[in-house]
């Protein structure tokens, strides 16, 4: 009789716990939201130490979304790999899975202690009209304990609830994105949130955005300084349905190692000397938005763990607290810095890497895309002048011709410095030439520009022909560092060849 009370008030708590939870998913529109509700909720109602709720991939241009709870803090640890396989299984067989030792079921010989450490695993699908789209899975450790029957008849009774409101709040996810597409493409048509230029390069930069921006997985944008990495950013931002949430901005490498994590995650007041208020950090501020990690290659390395597990649980403390605060928020990360060589020299975490890069973008130097050198510099001019000068024909070919080393960044400098020093509303070569080029640029970089140019300027009483090796025996015996032998077989010359040249011009 007692069992069967204890059995019946067990019933009565399940109802409870699922009926809150069907009033809470009621007000939810955010998929990633919901899926936190219910894996929660599972992990409760089966007492799991671990828990998973994925969907699957419909596309190759959708990526499969998974929220994981790692409850046990004590060396285990669902992962990935282990997720894909019960996945796989589920998808085909269309049923729920029921294992005492889920490793063993799939002959998984995980790298990691901390996988090998897991046993008893359940899994249910979830299904739109009989097809599954996605599972929930729960793992407790080998020496925890082992999944009922009675669990597996929870997690299946409340599967079809969770399905129905996950595809709900996809629903609504895809009417807010429509819409922000269409306030991105009203914003693309005012130069507004995205990358100018009209190359193939920028082409497929354009449209790699516009299919990151809509999904959820953390980007990579790899390149040189002043490549437009935060621009594009931007872009992605505003290309997603956090459009209208904040973006927030951190460059890595000018925060001080001290104060990277305080930065970052906050602080309580008191919790060290000089943090005399409570301080929210750039996780809290970006809630619901996105955060720009520029330079992460700059972030300490004794961090990398810490943001880890924000990307992957979402919480974090701050610095001086035990709360555990909850985030959703999208990570884009950048870098000019080879990010696996940095991890080979172990200055950078290779599980940190793979989180990162789910979505890497790389964006080319300004040189690789010339063709968008006079579109970006009417651009800048038209912004700095209110639209009143332009440049000539003969200014933009200078302009293309230059090796901005700077990149997109020290292009706008240049143009921005010589529309405040010049008074023609029609920018010539010869103002570019005089006000344009900094310490950096280098103008002519095309070798028959640069022979016209000398041809076309010649006096001819000038042996320009004598003139132009001199300089090429120069330029090499720079390049060689003085040594003539190097500096031939750079010209393609006999090092004796190349010695009377240097004796004729005088060059030592």
């Amino acid at each position: 009789m007692a069992s069967e009370i204890n059995t019946l008030k067990r019933r009565i708590d399940e109802l409870e716990e699922i009926h809150r939870l069907a009033q809470s998913l009621s007000s939810m529109a955010s998929v990633y939201e919901t899926l936190e509700t219910i894996i929660d909720c599972c992990v409760r109602l089966c007492r799991a130490e671990h828990g998973a709720i994925l969907l699957f991939a419909t596309s190759v241009h959708e990526s499969a979304q998974t929220v994981i709870r790692n409850g046990r803090t004590d060396g285990s640890d669902i992962d990935h790999v282990l997720n894909a396989l019960v996945a796989g299984w589920v998808e085909s067989h269309k049923r729920p899975f029921l294992t005492d030792d889920v490793l063993r079921e799939f002959n998984y010989r995980s790298p990691s202690d901390r996988v090998r450490a897991l046993g008893p695993s359940l899994a249910a699908p979830l299904l739109d009209s009989g097809k599954p789209f996605g599972m929930i899975h729960l793992v407790n450790t080998r020496g925890g304990s082992k999944f009922s029957e009675d669990d597996l008849r929870i997690v299946t009774a409340l599967a079809p609830l969770a399905a129905q409101f996950i595809l709900r709040a996809k629903v609504q996810e895809t009417l807010f994105t429509d819409n922000q597409r269409l306030k991105a493409s009203l914003a693309q048509s005012r130069g507004v949130g995205t990358l100018l230029g009209i190359s193939p390069l920028i082409e497929e930069i354009r449209k790699k955005i516009q299919l990151a921006g809509p999904a959820n997985a953390s980007v990579l944008l790899i390149g040189e300084t002043g490549t437009g990495k935060e621009v594009a950013a931007r872009a992605i931002h505003v290309h997603s349905p956090r459009a209208e949430k904040p973006f927030i901005a951190v460059n890595c490498a000018a925060i001080p190692a001290t104060l990277f994590e305080s930065e970052l995650f906050g602080h309580e007041k008191g919790s060290y000397t000089g943090a005399t208020t409570t301080m929210k950090g750039k996780f809290e501020l970006a809630h619901s938005g996105t955060l720009f990690l520029d330079e992460i290659s700059a972030m300490p390395i004794e961090l990398q763990p810490k943001l880890l597990r924000v990307l992957e649980e979402r919480s974090f403390t701050r610095i001086g607290s035990s709360e555990e605060l909850r985030v959703d928020v999208r990570v884009i990360a950048a870098s000019n810095k080879d990010l696996l060589e940095a991890v080979r020299r172990g200055e950078f975490r290779e599980d940190l890497y793979h989180r990162i890069n789910v979505i890497p973008i790389l964006l080319p130097p300004l040189h690789a895309r010339r063709a968008d050198i006079p579109l970006l510099a009417e651009a800048f001019l038209a912004e700095f002048s209110g639209g009143m000068k332009k440049f000539d024909a003969d200014a933009l070919r200078l302009l293309s011709e230059t090796e901005w080393k700077g990149n997109v960044r020290e292009l706008r400098n240049a143009v921005e410095r010589i529309s405040i020093f010049t008074s023609l509303l029609t920018i010539t070569s010869a103002a570019v030439q005089e006000i344009g080029f900094g310490t950096v640029g280098t103008p002519v970089v095309d070798g028959r520009s640069m022979l016209l140019s000398r041809l076309r300027s010649n006096q001819p009483e000038n042996n320009l022909l004598e003139s132009m090796e001199k300089d090429l025996l120069d330029l090499a015996l720079q390049e060689a560092h003085g040594n003539a032998a190097e500096a031939a077989r750079m010209l393609g010359v006999h090092r004796n060849a190349l010695l009377r040249r240097i004796e004729k011009f005088g060059l030592r």
